[in-house]
């Protein structure tokens, strides 16, 4: 169906200020379907890490290479928690004694070394692997209606 001649000469002669490769692109932008934006929530779920296993660890390391830098204690660390566990698991380790700390300069590489015996049990505290409890208010039980 036509449009009425007497209508067809009030339409505006249209303009398109843009070559046809700009027009293509305008067009591909427009109509490509939106991302739709996702919120990471891995974060909110790591596994917990026990300093006891990280120390564990760390006394074999040391025993078998006598010296380590700290960069290298953690090359094979897969998340930040694994790193602060690790660090804790030396600060306990230093505080008995058996490994001392080396920094030739401020802020410089940390060089550990083992000072304990090659052989036998390191005290491995837990104190560091609190377990984490969540409390649970029943609603039931409070009256209150959920």
């Amino acid at each position: 169906m036509a449009l009425d001649p007497a209508l067809a000469a009030l339409l505006p002669e249209v303009l398109i200020g843009v070559g046809a490769q700009r027009f293509a692109a305008i067009a591909e932008r427009v109509l490509t379907p939106k991302v739709t934006p996702v919120v990471a929530i891995q974060h909110l779920h790591m596994a917990l890490v026990s300093v006891a296993e990280e120390s564990k660890m760390v006394v074999e390391a040391l025993r078998h290479s006598k010296s380590l830098s700290f960069r290298n204690l953690i090359a094979d660390a897969d998340s930040t928690l694994v790193v602060v566990a690790r660090f804790l698991a030396l600060l306990d380790l230093y505080r008995q004694g058996v490994l001392r700390f080396d920094q030739v300069i401020a802020m410089g590489e940390l060089q550990i070394s083992w000072t304990g015996s090659l052989e036998g049990e390191v005290e491995i505290t837990d104190e560091f692997d609190i377990p984490v409890v969540l409390e649970m208010e029943d609603s039931t039980e409070s009256g209150e209606n959920v």
